[in-house]
């Protein structure tokens, strides 16, 4: 370096704390998956146990495990007494299956390899615009599922999980009149719109769903099978949309396309509805201006996996209205989902709004 030139410019400060800690937020993460795929929080669920029991019932090695429950305790996942046993703290309830929204199938879900190594391939998806789990497996996300039953199973186990945990809010916002018939498209296991049923006397429902082998359905959707409220049609809203509802549920569906897709699917609804029939979109809404924590990052797992995203309330508005849906209103909820309702648009300009 001749003797004039500058000295290279040094860093003024450390990397932020923040920024460390995101880069190696995988660590935690997967240690909790790997407590979760041992079944450690179910046994803590009896109480407080040293390291050499848990391992001893978990089949696993005693001083890699308390080293990996010691850093659960560091990240307040876990706790541990002045014996050295390990205990469970509220959030760690949550890991464990069956309690009250459980996140155990979020875990088995989101943390498994098959999800993980789609994340492998975001820059080549940025490069390529091709679904990232679709570069990383060969075949989309759902053509994956219909052909691997446990990876099914643990993807409806999530979407049941959720239904649960955020549907006792949505529905509260959900009325219908005496007599309407709700068709609930896409809407998996029944579990959403059971309750909406129960929260609305004397309406009937229709869930429309693909087939599936093994067909569990949401108990309480069952019985009111047997009861003569509700009912089962069989088939994809790429092809169609059962006719004669009065109202049409997408619930968290339409953030899986692009928007392409979306007024496929738009069409097909449209075209079955004569004006006096509302549409329904519960889903999460982007705010830009005021984003709510994980908002950015459901939108990226939709990117990764599906090539899908999370819209703005506009967006939804901008692309019914291009399918031929007139917004009538956005209803935000006490929970990570709002819910826009859109009526079938005029086809007499002179008439100002819903057909």
């Amino acid at each position: 370096m001749p003797p004039d030139a500058p000295a290279p410019s040094m860093p003024q400060s450390s990397p932020p704390i923040k920024l460390l800690k995101q880069i190696a937020a995988y660590r935690t993460s997967q240690c909790i998956r790997a407590v979760v795929e041992l079944g450690i929080p179910r046994l803590l669920e009896q109480g407080p146990r040293p390291a050499n029991e848990l391992a001893r019932v978990a089949n696993a090695h005693p001083e890699l495990l308390s080293r990996v429950l010691d850093h659960l305790v560091n990240e307040e996942v876990f706790g541990r007494d002045e014996d050295g046993r390990y205990f469970n703290l509220p959030a760690s309830r949550f890991l464990v299956p069956g309690h009250t929204h459980s996140l155990h199938p979020w875990v088995t879900f989101e943390l498994d390899p098959l999800y993980w190594r789609a994340w492998e391939r975001l820059a080549e998806q940025l490069r390529t615009n091709k679904p990232a789990f679709e570069l990383a497996h060969g075949r989309s996300f759902f053509a994956w599922l219909a052909e691997d039953d446990a990876a099914r199973k643990r993807f409806d186990d999530e979407m049941r999980a959720i239904s649960k945990a955020m549907g006792g809010v949505v529905v509260g916002h959900l009325r219908f009149r005496e007599g309407t018939t709700i068709v609930d498209v896409g809407g998996g296991d029944g579990s959403l719109l059971a309750q909406v049923l129960v929260r609305n006397p004397g309406t009937k429902g229709l869930l429309f769903e693909l087939p599936r082998a093994d067909d569990t359905l949401d108990p309480l959707f069952k019985e009111l099978m047997a009861d003569d409220r509700a009912s089962l049609e069989h088939g994809s809203f790429f092809e169609k949309t059962p006719s004669n509802g009065d109202a049409y549920i997408f619930s968290r569906v339409f953030h899986d396309f692009d928007d392409e897709v979306v007024q496929q699917i738009l069409a097909n609804t449209r075209a079955v509805m004569k004006g006096h029939e509302r549409l329904f979109v519960v889903d999460i809404m982007r705010d830009p201006f005021k984003p709510k924590p994980g908002e950015s990052a459901q939108d990226i797992l939709m990117l990764v996996l599906l090539g899908g995203r999370e819209r703005t309330p506009e967006e939804f508005s901008e692309l019914f209205a291009s399918s031929g849906f007139a917004t009538v209103s956005v209803t935000p909820t006490e929970s990570p989902l709002s819910i826009l309702e859109f009526c079938r648009s005029a086809e007499d300009p002179k008439q100002k709004f819903c057909a």
